[in-house]
């Protein structure tokens, strides 16, 4: 019922402002304005739809923004000059089109396996630990971020094997650890930071094996910041704070601090 709500709010907000085109009665001002919303929901359907690589519905809604600005300078025109010229009708702008993020095709990667998959590489200053994993990225099958009113792809999972190398938590004896990783993800908005996608994630370890024997588990949290620089898919930095416990007696044995981690996605 809230994407129905969602879909006929959007197409009314469009087919409105597709009607300013041949409204007389609306001032030039009144025309910025809804201009200036209706730029604002097309930044955000690009940003989404290029993370997707829907790269033709970029192209349609760049052009869509192109004659949406042209027609604001007009009316900017119009509004400076204390007029209000007739405007010559142009094509209502389409309403923006709702896209529902899609498990990756078969056939899709570097392998043709079409898996979500992260590398990252860390530094926890506390003990001085290099930190590796390796992810596999999961999307939100059990579609909990509608559930609790965020967007469609707003939540994801990562499971992954990681390494750990650095010294306990008294700083005295060198410890090692092959943990086990399982994470939630929740995709913050991007217009949060003008753009720039971000996330907050965290969830738990348990080391496999490691100095001392298999350990207890430990937790991670984090907040990152993403974007595509032409390595194959998102690159991430990541400010985290990580607990990797191994063997019987926890506390000396923990190797755990603040920490940077960086890393990118790659699709197998």
């Amino acid at each position: 019922m809230k994407k129905l709500i969602a879909l006929v709010t959007v197409f009314t907000f469009a087919i409105a402002l597709a009607g300013m085109v041949y409204a007389d009665s609306r001032t030039p001002a009144d025309k910025l304005e809804a201009g200036r919303a209706y730029l604002k929901l097309l930044d955000q359907k690009i940003i989404r739809l290029r993370k997707d690589g829907k790269t033709a519905l970029v192209k349609q809604m760049q052009a869509d923004k192109k004659s949406t600005i042209d027609r604001m300078k007009e009316w900017k025109a119009e509004a400076e000059g204390g007029t209000s010229a007739p405007v010559a009708p142009t094509a209502p702008p389409p309403p923006p089109v709702a896209v529902r993020p899609a498990p990756a095709a078969a056939g899709a990667g570097w392998f043709g396996w079409g898996l979500n998959t992260g590398y990252t590489a860390g530094y926890l200053a506390g003990n001085s630990v290099v930190l590796g994993r390796a992810d596999l990225i999961l999307s939100d099958g059990l579609g909990i971020g509608p559930m609790v009113g965020l967007a469609d792809d707003a939540i994801s999972w990562k499971v992954g094997l990681g390494g750990a190398l650095g010294t306990d938590s008294l700083g005295r004896t060198s410890r090692k650890s092959i943990p086990l990783f399982v994470d939630g993800i929740i995709n913050l908005p991007a217009d949060l930071l003008g753009g720039v996608e971000s996330y907050i994630g965290g969830g738990v370890n348990y080391p496999l094996s490691g100095t001392g024997g298999s350990g207890t588990l430990g937790i991670q949290a984090y907040y990152g910041v993403q974007g595509d620089i032409g390595l194959g898919g998102n690159t991430y930095a990541e400010l985290t704070y990580s607990v990797i416990r191994t063997g019987a007696n926890t506390f000396p044995y923990s190797m755990k601090g603040i920490g940077l981690n960086v890393g990118t996605q790659i699709l197998l």
